[in-house]
């Protein structure tokens, strides 16, 4: 045999040797999950998504008869964890916790690795979390309508607080003043926790901030909460008004928890793992669990949740647009 055939034949052997192997550790989506599966959470230990997240894992942890745990990879406006999962083998064990960030950083038109929905498969949206709107007892204003008037007869001169520039509660106190026709200049807090106490110390007259953790002082009668911005009152605060009950239909926003996977994870295994999930929302001691701490569960489809970010991503863009909103 002549040098250059049996090079040849070297190399087809080669090759088929590592077409079996590779042939040999690709799993039957039939078979999954055969072995433990990570569930990145791009925040710290101790936030919200991390704690709805450590919640549900360990019962779909026993549906799917594997472990799900919990790490978090946070940083960099959870494009770190983000793209951590982008990269991941598209097999169903590598999993991304998502936060309103994964519909906003597109808005925002942050430069980021990655397309949410083209690099990115939906698995589910778990819950909702509504926004409040929330004014300083020392401000005397008692509904919307009263806000709205002081606003409108000094122009330019009011001013709102949020947990962050680009956050949920700074988006949507600009959809709020667009939504009722006046001007707010926006303050941005690095996290609810000094926003909310410079609201109470009457430093800003109004907070945007989410159920949690500015629930508690409405409960607490520490603030005013003028209107929840959701499509339904919460058993938590049935006293307080939508913000469409208040005179202003179109104010809803919301921090969401969902679930994604790797682009081109097989749709059976995205169905198990949606399955696994939306039996758990089911239960009613998780579905009390999570009502009761302000959230609202959702459990949807994989098609549902992506509808619902790329809704998300067009409504937001456009907000930004047209208030002019950078994150410089």
């Amino acid at each position: 045999m002549k040098p250059t055939t049996m090079f040849k034949w070297i190399l087809f052997l080669s090759s088929l040797s590592a077409y079996v192997v590779h042939a040999q550790t690709v799993e039957s989506p039939a078979a999954y999950p055969s072995r433990q599966i990570q569930l990145v959470v791009p925040y710290a230990p101790g936030g919200g998504l991390d704690t709805v997240m450590r919640q549900v894992a360990p019962r779909m942890s026993a549906l799917l008869k594997q472990q799900i745990v919990v790490e978090n990879k946070p940083g960099g406006a959870t494009v770190i964890a983000t793209d951590h999962v982008v990269k991941a083998r598209p097999d169903g064990y590598t999993l991304l916790a998502t936060g309103a960030p994964i519909s906003l950083n597109q808005a925002l038109g942050l430069k980021v690795p990655y397309d949410p929905l083209r690099d990115l498969e939906p698995i589910g949206l778990l819950v909702t979390l509504p926004g409040l709107i929330l004014v300083s007892p020392q401000l005397s204003v008692k509904n919307m309508k009263q806000r709205v008037e002081m606003a409108k007869s000094k122009p330019g001169a009011m001013s709102f607080g949020s947990a962050g520039l680009g956050s949920i509660g700074h988006l949507g106190g600009a959809l709020f003043a667009a939504r009722a026709g006046i001007s707010m200049q926006h303050i941005g807090y690095k996290g609810s926790a000094p926003a909310l106490t410079d609201l109470l110390g009457g430093q800003i007259p109004v907070l945007i901030d989410a159920m949690i953790p500015s629930g508690a002082q409405v409960k607490a009668g520490r603030v005013i909460a003028l209107a929840i911005a959701n499509s339904t009152r919460s058993p938590l605060l049935p006293d307080v008004p939508t913000a469409a009950e208040a005179g202003y239909p179109g104010v809803e926003f919301a921090a969401t928890f969902g679930m994604m996977a790797p682009a081109r994870t097989p749709p059976e295994i995205v169905a198990k793992v949606n399955q696994s999930l939306v039996e758990v929302l089911k239960m009613p001691d998780v579905r009390k669990q999570l009502i009761d701490m302000g959230y609202e569960v959702v459990g949807n489809s994989p098609a549902e949740y992506r509808a619902f970010i790329r809704s998300e991503i067009d409504t937001w863009t456009r907000i930004v647009r047209d208030n002019g909103i950078k994150m410089d």
